[in-house]
């Protein structure tokens, strides 16, 4: 059984992600809902939910003072929120989960289907929001830290410190500055689509690269990063490759 608690200020967005829930997420058989900080602080405590669903944008008080009203958390949060390119930059490099208002269905279930494959590790959601509101705190993107989390740690780490990004099935090995390796659940895709704007680039379809990092690129199409690994570079990803390190792209 999974609880579900709802803070949304707008009692019809309450209502439909209710709606959404009872239809499409069977796992969640309990819901409550709160429109307010306020009224959800105490609610929250008493009902202890599994997963709660927070509006960021409030009036009075956002959705980021409610959690900072939280002592303890043992849930895992899922923020609901309107387009705000910056804000969901640094919630998904804090490793925290999100979905965009209007919510489809679709990606609600999978949001739903994220949390019970990382339920365990919930509280360590307090953790990440910590380095949410540190890099939200920031005037650019070049100095967030990126969450890296798993099973048994959680590591932050400045853009910079990454070398490359390498997909092995659903994993992502990510080789870092002083021979550090981190081997993250997320697909190479989901940090592709999450360091657009940061530079990386994506010289094969199991290589996403940091220009920084690159040494030397030989007649063979091998990159040689600065952690003295090579790299392969798809045929068809050579021009691009060749713009980019000119400065065209």
């Amino acid at each position: 059984m999974i609880k579900a608690f709802i803070v949304d200020d707008e009692q019809a967005s309450i209502d439909l992600l209710k709606w959404l829930i009872n239809e499409y997420c069977p796992d969640i058989t309990a819901i409550q809902s709160a429109r307010s900080v306020q009224e959800a602080v105490p609610l929250i405590g008493s009902f202890q939910p599994d997963i709660v669903f927070l509006d960021i944008q409030m009036p009075h008080q956002s959705g980021f003072d409610l959690l900072t009203n939280i002592d303890k958390w043992n849930f895992e949060v899922i923020f609901t929120t309107a387009y705000n390119e910056f804000a969901i930059q640094a919630i998904r490099f804090s490793a925290l989960d999100y979905l965009l208002k209007p919510i489809d269905e679709t990606e609600l279930k999978k949001a739903v289907e994220r949390y019970k494959v990382k339920r365990i590790y919930a509280p360590a959601g307090q953790i990440l929001f910590h380095n949410f509101m540190q890099n939200i705190a920031q005037n650019k993107r070049e100095k967030f830290k990126l969450a890296l989390a798993d099973a048994s740690e959680i590591k932050y780490v400045q853009i910079d410190e990454i070398i490359r990004l390498q997909a092995e099935s659903n994993y992502t090995h990510i080789s870092l500055t002083g021979n550090k390796i981190f081997i993250s659940a997320k697909t190479l895709k989901e940090y592709d689509e999450m360091l657009e704007g940061h530079r990386f680039l994506r010289v094969h379809k199991s290589h996403l690269v940091n220009p920084m990092h690159i040494q030397a690129y030989d007649r063979q199409g091998i990159l040689q990063m600065s952690d003295h690994s090579k790299v392969e570079v798809a045929r068809r990803k050579k021009d691009y490759l060749q713009k980019a390190l000119a400065g065209k792209i």
